[in-house]
């Protein structure tokens, strides 16, 4: 967990954050469903760092969220989702850029996703919105709990689904 930490600050300093480029109305929102209802919880406090190329495009990005930092609306849920995500020993969730390839409608964000202590190659499609000064970076992808072993909780006896939806914004002046 040391070493994980380490590596995160380490990525986390090393890049060049641009001192005009300010994250703004940001959040990262997972969804989940059971048979009987669907939720959301959703976390507005991100630690971003970025890395700009000489033409001020993202070049490459760092995102650490911490587990414990998303609100679903309801406190026993979070609170259980803590138990169930084993969050003292993985508090945070990281993605790491390792390529931004350009596309028609912004980049496709390749990288590592480590949650639950699981680190997997993950490819996400991101949009990106420029408006006078600010500029969005949005996507959305999905997981599945399985692959990060993690134990998927269950009410009544039934388990919640596999999939793990994920939205995101990234808002920078």
């Amino acid at each position: 967990m040391f070493l994980h930490l380490f590596i995160s600050l380490l990525l986390f300093f090393s890049f060049n954050q641009s001192p005009s480029k300010q994250l703004t109305d940001s959040y990262v929102t997972y969804s989940m469903k059971h048979k009987l209802h669907a939720w959301e919880g959703t976390s507005n406090k991100i630690n971003v760092a970025t890395k700009w190329d000489d033409k001020n495009e993202l070049e490459q990005i760092s995102v650490l969220i911490k587990v414990s930092h998303f609100n679903s609306g309801l406190s026993n849920r979070d609170s259980h989702m803590l138990e169930v995500l084993d969050a003292i020993t993985y508090p945070n969730i990281t993605f790491s850029s390792t390529s931004l390839i350009k596309t028609k409608l912004g980049v496709l964000a390749k990288g590592r996703l480590q949650f639950h202590g699981v680190t997997k190659e993950i490819e996400v499609p991101v949009e990106i919105e420029k408006t006078n000064d600010l500029t969005k970076y949005k996507g959305n992808f999905s997981i599945l709990l399985d692959d990060y072993k993690v134990t998927r909780p269950s009410l009544l006896f039934v388990k919640v689904d596999n999939l793990l939806k994920i939205r995101f914004q990234f808002s920078f002046k």
